[in-house]
C-alpha cells in the first residue's frame, strides 16, 4: 500500500488515533508492506492540518498503536518522511515563520489552514547554505524516532513538489551554491539525506519515493529535465543498496484524470526508462490496474507494485488481487476524491475511511 494523505489524525496533537489504527489494521496483510501517510520529520516540515508527524512523543505513542496493529497481522510498515518545504503556510509553522525552500518561489494555488480555510500560498524563505545540514539532521532524527515507534523502515518522500523535489527541479531551484544549477548539484540534498539516514538505520531499511513529472503544488517539470534527473539518480541510488526506490507516474488512466490532467503528462514510459539506469529493487506506482501491474512485473520492469487509491475502498486488496480480481470487480468507491481527506475541523472521520464494505472473493 502506497502512502496516502488522509488527514484523520487527532485535531490537536495530530497523532494517529484509534480510528487511524483501525484503518491501517484493516489494510494490513501477512507479509504485506504498508507505507504510511506522509509524516512531517519536524515542526518546520509541516504542511497540512491533521497530517501526522514523528517529532513529538505524542506522535510516536500514536504510531506505536498503528505499527503494533500491522505487525499483529504479520505485516510490515515503513514511515514516509515528508517535509513540505514551500508547500505550507506560516500559520502552520512554529512562530508563524515562513516556509523554507531552496529558492524564494511561491507555489501556485491555495493551501488549507486551520478552520478549513483556504488561503494563497506564500513566498517561502530560501534556505541559507549552512542551514541545509540542519534539515538533513532533522530527517535523521525523525528516522530514529520512527524506529522507536515500531516502524520497520522509512521512506523519503522526494516527490509531489515537497522539499527534496524542490531541490531536484530546476523550476523551483534557482540556487547558485553547491545545491543548485546542474542535475548533480540539485540532487545533492536528496543524496545527503539518503546517506545520513542510511548511516543511522541501515540502507536496507530505507526507501525513496520519486515522482518526476507528477504535477502537484504548481510544479510543472519539462520531460527532458525529469529524464536527466532519473538518469543521474538511477546509478547513484543503485550503489546505495536501498530497500527499494518507488517511482510514481501519472502516465496511465485513470489517475491522471483525477488530478486535472486531460492527458498523460509524459510521452516517455518513465518506469521502463528508469529500469535501464537502475538495477536495484524497483517499486512502481500510479494509476495501475492489476492487469497492467502484472505486465510490468512479468517483463522485469518492476520488482513490486504499490497501490494507493484502490486500497481506500478495498481494505483486503491483496486478497482480491491474489484471487485474480480485475479492476472492474473491485469496489470503485475510492476514486471519489471527496472521500480522500478528512474534515480539518473534525466530523465523521470514519466516512470514506474505515466504513467500506468488503468485497469477498
Amino acid at each position: 500500500m502506497s502512502p496516502m494523505t488522509r488527514l484523520r489524525n487527532d485535531l490537536i496533537t495530530e497523532s494517529p488515533t484509534d480510528l487511524v489504527k483501525l484503518y491501517y489494521f484493516q489494510r494490513a496483510s501477512d507479509g504485506g508492506l504498508i507505507v504510511s501517510e506522509g509524516s512531517a520529520p519536524s515542526a518546520g516540515g509541516r504542511g497540512y492540518v491533521r497530517a501526522p508527524g514523528v517529532w513529538t512523543d505524542e506522535h510516536i505513542e500514536g504510531w506505536k498503536k498503528v505499527t503494533e496493529a500491522v505487525h499483529s497481522k504479520g505485516g510490515y510498515i515503513f514511515c514516509q518522511l515528508m517535509h513540505a518545504g514551500r508547500v505550507s503556510h506560516s500559520s502552520l509553522l512554529p512562530e508563524e515563520k515562513l516556509p523554507v525552500a531552496p529558492s524564494a518561489l511561491k507555489p501556485a494555488g491555495d493551501v488549507h489552514i486551520a478552520g478549513g480555510k483556504k488561503v494563497p500560498y506564500e513566498v517561502p524563505r530560501a534556505l541559507e547554505t549552512d542551514e541545509i545540514p540542519v534539515i538533513v539532521q532533522e530527517f535523521v532524527t525523525a528516522a530514529r524516532r520512527a524506529f522507536a515507534g515500531g516502524f520497520d523502515g522509512v521512506e523519503i518522500h522526494a516527490g509531489n513538489g515537497y522539499l527534496p523535489q524542490q531541490f531536484l527541479a530546476k523550476e523551483t531551484n534557482l540556487r547558485t551554491d553547491q545545491y543548485g544549477g546542474s542535475v548533480e548539484n540539485r540532487a545533492r540534498f536528496l543524496l545527503e539525506v539518503t546517506d545520513a539516514i542510511a548511516a543511522a538505520i541501515g540502507s536496507n531499511r530505507l526507501g525513496i519515493k520519486l515522482q518526476q513529472g507528477v504535477t502537484f503544488s504548481g510544479l510543472i517539470e519539462p520531460e527532458d529535465d525529469c529524464l536527466a534527473q532519473l538518469a543521474y539518480l538511477g546509478p547513484e541510488l543503485e550503489k546505495r543498496k536501498l530497500a527499494y526506490v518507488c517511482l510514481s507516474s501519472l502516465n496511465y488512466t485513470p489517475y491522471y484524470q483525477y488530478v486535472g490532467l486531460s492527458e498523460p503528462n509524459f510521452k516517455t514510459d518513465v518506469w521502463r526508462f528508469f529500469r535501464t539506469v537502475y538495477k536495484g529493487s524497483l517499486m512502481i506506482n500510479g494509476g495501475l490496474s492489476p492487469e497492467k501491474a502484472e505486465e510490468y512485473v512479468a517483463d522485469g520492469t518492476a520488482d513490486s507494485v504499490s497501490f494507493g487509491v484502490p486500497f481506500i475502498a478495498n481494505a483486503n486488496l491483496p486478497e482480491l488481487l491474489a484471487a485474480g480480481y480485475s479492476s472492474e470487480q473491485l469496489n470503485p468507491g475510492g476514486w471519489q476524491a471527496s472521500v480522500w481527506y478528512g474534515k480539518a475541523t473534525g466530523g465523521p472521520d470514519e466516512k470514506g475511511f474505515t466504513d467500506w464494505p468488503l468485497v469477498r472473493p
